[in-house]
């Protein structure tokens, strides 16, 4: 992995990056080959993430961070962390972790379709960011990310091995799917607004920086406002307006809570023309001004 700046954000982005394995895009390590490669003082400070990564808890206790939430992780514990998306380590030696490190450009994409049958199969989008697995699945996962790590580990730069080592990358990948569309189906049926919900959610990661209003995601779907509000009513029992609110007062705490950038930079940021808007707007969805906010992260 390597970190980089981000002129447009102040949050530190960490990106695939491994010379050897750029042209694969998929790194297998453990959590203490992570610690030896990274300083604790920087492994520990919090990252947006442009990968996905993939953290199975193989023997003691972990607790990884991912998005204000603390996820304390017994053996058998698996953290699924998507790109976009803020994490922090926490260091320890008493647990151990088998890490996938995947590249975007590693998944099935086609341009010329926007996302392969492979990739809409694999339902990234559903996956619960922590779950515990059993101990027949966890033997089966090991055995999957033991052997794609040998092969990564004897890569000879040919196109036929980066052809190998992705296949055993999706094969893994499904077999988590076929896991995490299980706990789906047990917990919840898809209702029929579910699709709708979900293409408009993408959108929203697309243009919630700029675009505050709904109307604008009405439009570039073709369904009427209401018509949003009611799927997103159906799936997280909030108007598609408050969606686009949550999502943009999400992007303020992080950049507040993982930045310096001062409350002005941050409004700029995020599309509001004024601070004072921006304020306004944050204290009215998380009940604190961003300077409040910003301390009480700070005191954490």
């Amino acid at each position: 992995m390597a970190t980089h700046s981000d002129q447009a954000s102040p949050l530190r982005k960490t990106r695939f990056e491994n010379s050897k394995l750029n042209a694969i895009g998929v790194e297998v390590l453990t959590f203490g080959d992570l610690m030896k490669k990274v300083p604790d003082e920087r492994l520990t400070i919090p990252e947006r993430v442009e990968l996905y990564l993939l953290l199975m808890v193989t023997s003691g206790n972990l607790v990884h961070t991912l998005d204000f939430v603390d996820y304390k992780l017994p053996a058998g514990s698996l953290v699924v962390v998507r790109p976009g998306q803020v994490q922090q380590w926490h260091p320890t030696t008493e647990a151990e972790a088998q890490i996938v490190l995947v590249d975007p450009t590693a998944l099935p994409f086609d341009a010329a379709v926007s996302h392969t049958r492979e990739l809409e199969l694999l339902t990234l989008f559903d996956w619960q960011p922590q779950t515990q697995l059993s101990h027949e699945l966890q033997t089966k996962l090991e055995q999957v990310t033991d052997r794609l790590e040998s092969d990564i580990a004897g890569f000879d730069g040919s196109e036929l091995e980066i052809s190998l080592i992705r296949h055993e990358l999706l094969a893994l990948l499904f077999r988590l799917a076929c896991f995490q569309r299980d706990l789906v189906q047990n917990q919840t049926t898809r209702t029929a607004g579910y699709e709708k919900y979900k293409l408009f959610v993408e959108l929203l990661e697309q243009h919630y920086r700029n675009e505050h209003a709904l109307q604008f995601y009405a439009r570039r779907l073709g369904y009427s406002t209401s018509t949003l509000s009611r799927a997103c009513l159906e799936i997280e029992g909030y108007s598609a307006k408050v969606v686009i609110d949550h999502r943009i007062a999400l992007e303020g705490k992080r950049m507040l809570a993982h930045s310096g950038a001062s409350v002005a930079e941050i409004a700029y940021y995020l599309g509001f023309s004024e601070a004072t808007n921006f304020i306004k707007f944050f204290k009215r969805i998380v009940q604190l001004t961003p300077t409040e906010f910003r301390d009480t992260r700070s005191g954490r």
